[in-house]
């Protein structure tokens, strides 16, 4: 049976709290904000040109501000490149924009995307399961048993 105890009074809060701290604080991977040297060219990288540098920089910065938020580390991208996954940079030309480059990147974004080199973890505040405490339980439990079993 339950006793009541004045104990009880302070191990509860504290128990509910730890468990609060547990659930907020919680490890985002992000990829890095240099370029890896994979993502330049497959090909000689030394002798790649100063414009397909700033071409892969800027198609490096458009994985890192749009799509990792859209595609979660350990997940596969799709064949197809999404809309987000474009650059809008006058100085580089128009051969930069192009579907053909566009798509040449993306590719080479989907060959160093499984890479741990290209993530950083960094520990924060999520507050998201508050919302909806089940399904975030739920995609937790999931996370956990694809780390753990994997």
């Amino acid at each position: 049976m339950f006793y009541r105890r004045h104990v009880d009074k302070l191990l509860i809060p504290i128990i509910l709290g730890l468990v609060f701290v547990l659930t907020s604080y919680r490890a985002k991977n992000r990829l890095r904000p240099e370029m890896p040297a994979a993502f330049v060219a497959p090909r000689d990288r030394s002798s790649a040109s100063k414009s397909e540098k700033d071409i892969a920089g800027a198609y490096w910065k458009a994985a890192c501000t749009n799509i990792q938020w859209k595609y979660v580390y350990g997940h596969p991208l799709p064949s197809d490149p999404p809309p987000e996954f474009q650059i809008d940079d006058r100085r580089l030309g128009a051969l930069a924009a192009d579907a053909t480059t566009r798509l040449l990147y993306w590719r080479r974004l989907q060959q160093v995307w499984f890479r741990p080199e290209t993530w950083t973890k960094e520990y924060e505040w999520d507050f998201g399961w508050v919302g909806d405490p089940i399904s975030s339980g739920a995609s937790w439990l999931k996370e956990e048993s694809n780390r753990l079993f994997q």
